[in-house]
Protein backbone atom coordinates (compact mmCIF):
# COMPACT_ATOMS: atom_id res chain seq x y z
CA UNK A 1 0.00 0.00 0.00
CA UNK A 2 3.38 2.29 0.88
CA UNK A 3 4.28 1.95 -2.65
CA UNK A 4 1.22 2.73 -4.44
CA UNK A 5 0.63 5.60 -2.06
CA UNK A 6 4.14 6.76 -2.87
CA UNK A 7 3.52 6.38 -7.06
CA UNK A 8 0.21 8.16 -7.11
CA UNK A 9 1.85 11.00 -4.98
CA UNK A 10 4.08 11.24 -7.67
CA UNK A 11 2.23 11.25 -10.36
CA UNK A 12 0.05 14.08 -8.85
CA UNK A 13 3.52 16.00 -8.52
CA UNK A 14 4.28 15.39 -12.19
CA UNK A 15 0.51 15.18 -13.95
CA UNK A 16 2.42 16.61 -17.30
CA UNK A 17 4.61 14.05 -17.26
CA UNK A 18 2.60 11.57 -16.66
CA UNK A 19 -0.20 12.43 -18.82
CA UNK A 20 2.90 12.62 -22.16
CA UNK A 21 3.78 9.09 -20.86
CA UNK A 22 0.53 7.45 -21.38
CA UNK A 23 -0.35 9.39 -24.76
CA UNK A 24 3.27 8.10 -26.25
CA UNK A 25 1.96 4.70 -25.01
CA UNK A 26 -1.88 5.25 -26.92
CA UNK A 27 0.39 5.92 -30.08
CA UNK A 28 2.81 2.78 -29.22
CA UNK A 29 -0.21 0.65 -28.07
CA UNK A 30 -1.77 1.89 -32.01
CA UNK A 31 0.96 1.39 -33.94
CA UNK A 32 1.73 -2.27 -32.38
CA UNK A 33 -1.89 -3.58 -32.48
CA UNK A 34 -2.49 -2.11 -35.74
CA UNK A 35 0.06 -4.04 -37.84
CA UNK A 36 -0.97 -7.08 -35.82
CA UNK A 37 -4.55 -6.89 -37.57
CA UNK A 38 -3.25 -6.12 -40.48
CA UNK A 39 -1.22 -9.77 -40.14
CA UNK A 40 -4.23 -11.48 -38.41
CA UNK A 41 -6.70 -10.15 -41.48
CA UNK A 42 -3.81 -11.11 -44.09
CA UNK A 43 -4.86 -14.91 -42.20
CA UNK A 44 -8.01 -14.61 -42.90
CA UNK A 45 -7.67 -13.95 -46.68
CA UNK A 46 -5.64 -16.46 -47.15
CA UNK A 47 -7.97 -19.21 -45.67
CA UNK A 48 -11.90 -17.38 -46.67
CA UNK A 49 -13.51 -19.83 -49.07
CA UNK A 50 -15.03 -16.64 -50.93
CA UNK A 51 -13.06 -15.12 -53.81
CA UNK A 52 -9.50 -14.75 -53.59
CA UNK A 53 -8.13 -11.40 -54.49
CA UNK A 54 -4.26 -12.68 -53.70
CA UNK A 55 -2.02 -15.29 -54.35
CA UNK A 56 -0.58 -17.17 -51.80
CA UNK A 57 3.00 -15.49 -52.79
CA UNK A 58 1.27 -12.17 -52.31
CA UNK A 59 -0.08 -12.92 -48.90
CA UNK A 60 3.23 -14.29 -47.43
CA UNK A 61 5.16 -11.17 -49.36
CA UNK A 62 2.44 -8.43 -47.42
CA UNK A 63 2.79 -10.64 -44.19
CA UNK A 64 6.32 -9.94 -44.41
CA UNK A 65 6.08 -6.52 -45.09
CA UNK A 66 4.31 -5.95 -42.28
CA UNK A 67 6.07 -8.55 -40.02
CA UNK A 68 9.17 -6.62 -40.81
CA UNK A 69 7.31 -3.60 -39.66
CA UNK A 70 5.48 -4.78 -36.39
CA UNK A 71 9.26 -5.95 -35.51
CA UNK A 72 11.10 -2.94 -36.04
CA UNK A 73 8.28 -1.48 -33.58
CA UNK A 74 8.42 -3.94 -31.26
CA UNK A 75 12.26 -3.08 -30.96
CA UNK A 76 11.92 0.85 -31.52
CA UNK A 77 9.35 0.56 -28.15
CA UNK A 78 11.59 -1.42 -26.00
CA UNK A 79 14.19 1.43 -26.60
CA UNK A 80 11.91 3.85 -25.98
CA UNK A 81 10.67 1.99 -23.07
CA UNK A 82 14.57 1.89 -21.64
CA UNK A 83 15.48 5.29 -21.98
CA UNK A 84 12.60 6.75 -20.67
CA UNK A 85 12.59 3.97 -17.46
CA UNK A 86 16.60 5.34 -17.31
CA UNK A 87 15.92 8.70 -17.48
CA UNK A 88 12.75 8.65 -15.10
CA UNK A 89 14.77 7.12 -12.13
CA UNK A 90 18.03 9.59 -12.91
CA UNK A 91 15.88 12.41 -12.34
CA UNK A 92 14.17 10.83 -8.99
CA UNK A 93 16.71 9.11 -7.55
CA UNK A 94 18.18 11.77 -5.35
CA UNK A 95 14.89 12.83 -3.46
CA UNK A 96 13.57 8.73 -3.40
CA UNK A 97 14.01 7.04 -0.02
CA UNK A 98 15.25 3.85 -1.83
CA UNK A 99 16.60 2.67 -5.32
CA UNK A 100 14.37 -0.48 -4.74
CA UNK A 101 11.15 1.91 -3.83
CA UNK A 102 11.67 4.04 -6.94
CA UNK A 103 12.27 0.85 -9.21
CA UNK A 104 9.12 -0.47 -8.37
CA UNK A 105 7.12 2.83 -8.06
CA UNK A 106 8.35 3.80 -11.60
CA UNK A 107 7.49 0.20 -13.25
CA UNK A 108 3.75 0.90 -11.20
CA UNK A 109 3.63 4.24 -13.06
CA UNK A 110 4.22 2.84 -16.57
CA UNK A 111 1.93 -0.33 -15.75
CA UNK A 112 -0.59 2.23 -14.90
CA UNK A 113 0.02 4.53 -17.91
CA UNK A 114 -0.41 1.17 -20.30
CA UNK A 115 -3.52 0.84 -18.68
CA UNK A 116 -4.72 4.02 -19.36
CA UNK A 117 -3.40 4.03 -23.14
CA UNK A 118 -5.29 0.47 -23.27
CA UNK A 119 -8.94 1.77 -21.88
CA UNK A 120 -8.30 4.41 -24.65
CA UNK A 121 -7.15 2.56 -27.31
CA UNK A 122 -10.94 0.38 -26.97
CA UNK A 123 -13.06 3.00 -26.54
CA UNK A 124 -11.55 4.87 -29.40
CA UNK A 125 -12.37 1.73 -31.69
CA UNK A 126 -15.42 0.96 -30.44
CA UNK A 127 -17.01 4.55 -30.90
CA UNK A 128 -15.05 5.61 -34.05
CA UNK A 129 -14.58 1.95 -35.55
CA UNK A 130 -15.11 3.63 -39.26
CA UNK A 131 -12.03 6.00 -38.64
CA UNK A 132 -10.00 3.41 -36.99
CA UNK A 133 -10.36 0.64 -40.12
CA UNK A 134 -10.04 3.67 -42.57
CA UNK A 135 -6.36 4.53 -40.94
CA UNK A 136 -5.84 0.97 -41.33
CA UNK A 137 -7.07 0.80 -44.29
CA UNK A 138 -3.95 3.17 -45.16
CA UNK A 139 -1.68 1.17 -44.08
CA UNK A 140 -2.62 -1.84 -46.28
CA UNK A 141 -2.61 -0.15 -48.75
CA UNK A 142 1.11 0.99 -48.50
CA UNK A 143 1.54 -2.71 -48.22
CA UNK A 144 -0.21 -3.57 -51.31
CA UNK A 145 1.81 -0.20 -52.99
CA UNK A 146 4.61 -2.91 -53.13
CA UNK A 147 3.54 -4.58 -55.85
CA UNK A 148 4.46 -2.80 -59.51
CA UNK A 149 1.98 -4.88 -61.38
CA UNK A 150 -0.83 -6.26 -58.88
CA UNK A 151 -3.90 -6.10 -61.10
CA UNK A 152 -6.95 -3.60 -59.51
CA UNK A 153 -9.69 -5.81 -60.33
CA UNK A 154 -9.91 -9.85 -59.73
CA UNK A 155 -12.41 -11.67 -61.32
CA UNK A 156 -14.48 -14.30 -59.69
CA UNK A 157 -14.63 -16.96 -62.14
CA UNK A 158 -10.93 -15.83 -63.32
CA UNK A 159 -11.95 -14.81 -66.88
CA UNK A 160 -15.14 -13.65 -66.08
CA UNK A 161 -18.09 -12.91 -63.74
CA UNK A 162 -17.89 -9.97 -60.96
CA UNK A 163 -14.83 -7.79 -60.40
CA UNK A 164 -13.95 -7.25 -57.17
CA UNK A 165 -11.11 -4.69 -56.56
CA UNK A 166 -7.67 -5.41 -54.42
CA UNK A 167 -7.92 -2.33 -52.87
CA UNK A 168 -11.56 -3.21 -51.63
CA UNK A 169 -12.27 -2.17 -47.61
CA UNK A 170 -10.67 -4.78 -45.38
CA UNK A 171 -14.17 -5.93 -43.74
CA UNK A 172 -15.21 -6.81 -47.51
CA UNK A 173 -14.54 -10.68 -46.53
CA UNK A 174 -14.52 -10.36 -42.57
CA UNK A 175 -18.13 -9.43 -40.22
CA UNK A 176 -17.85 -6.62 -37.80
CA UNK A 177 -17.57 -9.37 -35.05
CA UNK A 178 -14.62 -10.72 -36.42
CA UNK A 179 -13.40 -7.53 -37.14
CA UNK A 180 -13.72 -6.93 -33.35
CA UNK A 181 -12.15 -10.77 -32.52
CA UNK A 182 -9.36 -9.80 -34.49
CA UNK A 183 -9.05 -5.82 -32.99
CA UNK A 184 -9.05 -7.81 -29.61
CA UNK A 185 -6.50 -10.15 -29.94
CA UNK A 186 -3.97 -8.08 -31.31
CA UNK A 187 -4.47 -5.71 -28.11
CA UNK A 188 -4.10 -8.59 -25.92
CA UNK A 189 -1.02 -9.33 -28.01
CA UNK A 190 0.55 -5.65 -27.54
CA UNK A 191 -0.24 -4.99 -23.97
CA UNK A 192 1.84 -8.92 -23.39
CA UNK A 193 4.47 -7.21 -24.95
CA UNK A 194 4.61 -4.44 -23.24
CA UNK A 195 4.00 -5.66 -19.58
CA UNK A 196 7.18 -7.95 -20.83
CA UNK A 197 9.26 -5.44 -21.37
CA UNK A 198 8.19 -3.67 -18.24
CA UNK A 199 9.11 -6.74 -16.52
CA UNK A 200 12.41 -7.12 -17.91
CA UNK A 201 13.21 -4.07 -17.10
CA UNK A 202 12.41 -3.78 -13.59
CA UNK A 203 14.03 -6.93 -12.89
CA UNK A 204 17.20 -6.03 -14.52
CA UNK A 205 17.00 -2.59 -12.98
CA UNK A 206 16.57 -4.32 -9.63
CA UNK A 207 19.37 -6.87 -10.57
CA UNK A 208 21.87 -3.63 -11.47
CA UNK A 209 20.81 -2.13 -7.87
CA UNK A 210 21.34 -5.50 -6.29
CA UNK A 211 25.04 -5.55 -8.30
CA UNK A 212 25.78 -2.34 -7.35
CA UNK A 213 25.09 -2.58 -3.44
CA UNK A 214 27.20 -5.47 -3.25
CA UNK A 215 30.33 -4.06 -4.99
CA UNK A 216 29.85 -1.15 -3.01
CA UNK A 217 29.71 -3.01 0.22
CA UNK A 218 33.00 -4.89 -0.57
Amino acid sequence: MKLISTTLSTIKRHRIQFSISWVICLIALFILTSLGMLKLVLKQFDSSSQIQLFTTKEIQQLQQYFSERLIASAIGLFILLLIFFGIRIQRQKKTAASMKQLIYSTGIEFFLCLMIASICLTLLYTLFEPVYESILQSFYHQGLNQFKELPNFVLSNGSSGIAYSVRSSLSFELASTTMLDVFFSSLFRAISYICLCLCLLIGGSHLICFASKKKNAR
